[in-house]
């Protein structure tokens, strides 16, 4: 199991039970704390069905885990494509505050961490730098070690999306944003 799985799934295990677990089926492979989720959707589908959750211990639950294909923004417009290393090296710094923001000129605290690729409308999102540095890890895990497109709406209050494609999985990070204050724009 991938490390960034296990401090998901660790995360929440204690305060939410129900989403302390992964969840397998014959399609997919699915885990979320409710401010992030990691959707692996299998390009070629098993040919047994299951529907099963398993918590880190490797016991198996027979509780009912939300859809988080729902979840997934497919109408996000604007393409931001991430430096891994520099926005890596700007969450570790700003890792113990609440929030880190991204603005439209593709800066957090006004260092340079990636360019839009396509910009319609957006400002700025807000997110935790502990999901952001979950995110980072999950990439290179992927193989992503450079350069990751993230995909955001032009609200601030709209979930991100980062896909990555593997040989045998196409796989979906899921990050919620933080929502600001007026006194914090």
């Amino acid at each position: 199991m991938k490390k960034t799985f296990t401090k998901i799934v660790k995360s929440v295990s204690k305060v939410r039970p129900l989403l302390g677990h992964v969840h397998y089926t014959n399609e997919r492979i699915e885990l979320t704390d409710s401010r992030v989720a990691i959707i692996e959707e299998l390009k070629t589908l098993l040919e047994k069905s299951f529907d099963i959750l398993i918590n880190l211990e490797g016991v198996p639950s027979v509780a009912h885990y939300p859809e988080l294909k729902r979840l997934v923004p497919t109408d996000n417009t604007n393409m931001f494509v991430i430096d891994v290393p520099m926005l890596e090296a700007v969450t570790k710094i700003n890792k113990k505050e609440f929030y880190i923001k991204l603005e439209s000129d593709g800066t957090i605290g006004g260092q340079k961490v990636g360019e839009f690729e396509r910009l319609d409308g957006f400002k700025y999102i807000a997110f935790s730098p502990k999901y952001v540095l979950w995110l980072l890890e999950y990439a290179k895990e992927s193989g992503q070690k450079e350069h990751i497109t993230i995909e955001l709406d032009d609200s601030a209050v709209k979930p991100a999306v980062v896909h990555f494609e593997q040989p045998e999985t196409l796989n979906t990070f899921v990050i919620t944003p933080i929502r600001l204050r007026d006194d914090q724009l």
